[in-house]
C-alpha cells in the first residue's frame, strides 16, 4: 500500500500475506488467507479496512492536532514477520 501526504516523501507499507493467514476451523482447519478482492465498480470496494491481523505487524500512533485534525503515524511492531516494512 502506498500513501500520499503533504510531506515531501511518500510512505508505503509492505505486510507479508502470511500476516493474514490463520487456521480456519470452518474449513476443516486448513490455512485461510483473510483478504478480499476489491472491485472499483462496487461502492464498498472503494476503501479498505485493516483489522486485527494487520495490526499484529504494524501499530499506529495517533496525535490530536486540533478539533478535527488527527495525524496517524504507522510503525513496525518488534515481533512482525521479517519482510514487514514501513517507510519511503
Amino acid at each position: 500500500m502506498q500513501f500520499s501526504s503533504t510531506k515531501p516523501t511518500n510512505t508505503y507499507i509492505r505486510v507479508p500475506l502470511a500476516s493474514f493467514a490463520a487456521n480456519y476451523i470452518s474449513e476443516g482447519g486448513f490455512c485461510a488467507i483473510f483478504v478480499e478482492f476489491l472491485d472499483s465498480s462496487f461502492d464498498d470496494s472503494k476503501a479498505i479496512i485493516l483489522g486485527g491481523m494487520f495490526f499484529q505487524s504494524i501499530y499506529a500512533q495517533y496525535t490530536f492536532e486540533g478539533v478535527n485534525d488527527v495525524e496517524v503515524t504507522l510503525f513496525k511492531n518488534l515481533n512482525a514477520l521479517p519482510s514487514t516494512y514501513v517507510g519511503s
